[in-house]
């Protein structure tokens, strides 16, 4: 997509895989609302946290690929909004992972946006949050060793070391565990959608930074999973450049079933960011 070569992707997000590639690579990612495409014949890692997301180098047209394979309704992004957006500026628990030039970007961001006009305040999501970073990787693990049981019993040899001993690890993890979690993160879900009474979206980083050097990593999903296990729609919109010279993103997030809101507003964003 960023090349050129094709005009759209599809990618799964079970922690951050849609949008923090999608910033790596300087164009726009979005992650809709868990559910908005049907999964029916995907294979699996966390059946509660697996969503099907897009890819492209527009808002535009990330929006009539979902309309296109989920029937939900283009939102019109030709039409100037009834208001100014009003925005939470949310750096979240794990301001301090994201690299300064990260973090210039964001304020940077967050400053052009309230000089154009935009309501913009720092929102801080209850402390208890901060305990889904944890609880994403838990849920997705214990799902992870189900979903990948017959892969792990009929081809261990196959699997990479590091993967089969997460799978044995999160296969014998009492029950108990996962259902906390669960629980958890059901109750901030309902406390979530409280937080949109006096915002109507989020901003927030995309990744701790630019891609990574090499192939040993995809980099952390510390600014992605959070969302991802409240079900939240994301886009991720280039902006910015790390160290190295390469793209960076800001993340626009809203709450779930919210997607027409969160995309007519990061059209909003770019257009007044370009």
């Amino acid at each position: 997509v960023a090349d050129f070569m094709v005009p759209l992707a599809f990618g799964t997000q079970t922690g951050g895989s849609t949008i923090r590639p999608a910033a790596y690579c300087g164009i726009v990612g979005y992650k809709p609302s868990f559910g908005t495409i049907n999964r029916a014949g995907l294979k699996f890692v966390a059946e509660s946290l697996d969503t099907i997301g897009v890819m492209a180098r527009t808002v535009e047209d990330c929006a009539l690929l979902v309309h296109a394979v989920s029937a939900r309704a283009m939102p019109d992004l030709r039409t100037k909004l009834p208001h100014a957006p009003r925005i939470g500026f949310c750096k979240t628990s794990r301001w301090t992972e994201a690299a300064s030039e990260t973090r210039i970007s964001l304020e940077t961001a967050a400053s052009s946006l309230a000089l154009a006009g935009a309501e913009v305040e720092d929102l801080v999501l209850p402390a208890d949050f901060d305990r889904l970073y944890d609880e994403q990787e838990l849920i997705m693990n214990f799902e992870a060793a189900r979903a990948l049981a017959d892969e792990r019993f009929r081809y261990a040899d196959l699997l990479s070391e590091p993967l089969r001993k997460k799978l044995e690890e999160h296969w014998v993890m009492p029950r108990a565990r996962y259902d906390d979690a669960v629980r958890h993160a059901r109750e901030c879900r309902h406390a979530y959608a409280a937080a949109f009474s006096e915002v109507d979206v989020l901003l927030t980083p995309s990744t701790p930074g630019e891609a990574l050097k090499g192939l040993e990593s995809t980099g952390s999903s510390i600014f992605n999973r959070n969302w991802t296990l409240l079900g939240a729609p994301c886009v991720t919109l280039p902006f910015g450049r790390g160290a190295q010279g390469l793209p960076l993103g800001i993340q626009i997030v809203g709450p779930y079933d919210g997607d027409a809101r969160v995309l007519q507003v990061a059209e909003w964003v770019r257009q007044m960011l370009a």
